[in-house]
């Protein structure tokens, strides 16, 4: 349906969300400020809190952050917060030597800035063995991506508000068995996808300008030019950088298969966002499924133009950069956080 008001669709109800705020272990004489949700992970809260005065600012407003960076010596970052950490915060922790981030993406931290002042920055980018054991960004874009070509949104909508077999016509999808599904980007996730693709017997091509060594059952392809004619569904996964910023765009949609399938769990600014709207409003893609939009750090992720199209038009599922969300992924990841801390300071 794209009417205005789809059916089947609830009323959005406000929920309270967990915040965190506080400091522990106020005599300690290093001062780690923490966005980071480590409510659920007891043991890593435990040892920071040995070793820090920590002060806690999970889901609180950047000027919460921004009383607490004059003392703070380290950052341990949540990279899913809805503020950059810019030179305008920056400028305001004096003492700041080092920010921890668990995260593979870097976009939500001014480098430049930290490199200008000295402070040092580490995240997961430069620790492949962590990287190699988080699977949940992986399961998800196979999740997401198998939901998108099944209309299980669409069904969950409708079963909800008491539909039935009398509106399948709307819940048909296709079968990823004897697809082609294209990997824009063949590193740690596009790799896992082709595994779980190839157990569903797709036949999957990969494109990536840094890697020549392929798994046996992947068709290795020299351009997009040549993958995006050929497949049924694209699937994206590539960094964000000023080479791949916008990367897929009016042109490059236009090179898609007609009733093909998009699915971005990467960046939102890889994707032209008006332009990933006309290719559903002309049949170029069938649909598309998109885990991260533009303007997510803004903290006002209701008012993108994809979400808004999403409420109205059941060819777009979005969902809320919620790919790395799971305890053992998060768990990994803070883990190698505490680890990284404890190496600068020389700590034990």
């Amino acid at each position: 349906m794209t009417d205005d008001t789809p059916r089947g669709i609830p009323t959005p109800i406000p929920r309270p969300r967990i915040t965190e705020a506080g400091t522990a272990n106020p005599d300690a004489p290093l001062h780690l400020v923490c966005s980071l949700p480590v409510h659920y992970l007891p043991e890593i809260r435990t040892e920071l809190e040995r070793l820090f005065r920590v002060s806690y600012c999970y889901n609180r407003p950047r000027d919460q952050l921004l009383s607490l960076l004059p003392s703070a010596d380290a950052l341990l970052v949540n990279a899913a917060a809805p503020y950059r950490l810019d030179r305008d915060l920056l400028v305001r922790a004096e003492r700041l030597q080092i920010i921890v981030s668990p995260s593979t993406g870097t976009d939500h931290t001014d480098l430049d800035y930290c490199a200008e002042r000295g402070i040092a920055f580490s995240g997961l980018k430069e620790h492949p063995e962590v990287i190699e054991q988080i699977h949940g960004s992986a399961e998800f874009s196979f999740a997401l991506l198998m939901a998108l070509i099944r209309r299980l949104p669409r069904g969950v909508d409708l079963a909800r508000a008491g539909y039935w077999r009398e509106v399948e016509d709307e819940l048909r999808g296709i079968e990823l068995s004897g697809k082609r599904l294209g990997l824009v980007g063949y590193g740690r996730i596009g790799r896992k996808m082709s595994r779980y693709a190839h157990a569903f017997d797709a036949r999957v091509l990969a494109v990536d300008p840094f890697v020549f060594d392929v798994d046996p059952w992947v068709e290795r392809v020299e351009s997009l030019d040549a993958l995006l004619p050929v497949c049924d569904i694209v699937s994206l996964h590539v960094h964000l950088s000023d080479e791949t910023r916008l990367m897929f765009n009016a042109a490059r949609f236009a090179q898609m298969r007609p009733g093909s399938y998009f699915v971005n769990t990467s960046r939102g600014w890889l994707v032209d966002e008006p332009a990933l709207i006309a290719a559903l409003e002309s049949g170029t893609l069938a649909g598309a499924a998109v885990d991260v939009t533009q303007g997510e750090l803004s903290g006002r992720a209701d008012e993108n133009r994809l979400v808004d199209y999403a409420r109205r038009h059941d060819t777009l599922i979005v969902s809320p950069h919620m790919a790395g969300l799971t305890v053992d992924a998060m768990g990994k990841a803070a883990r190698q956080g505490l680890r990284a801390l404890k190496a600068f300071f020389q700590l034990s």
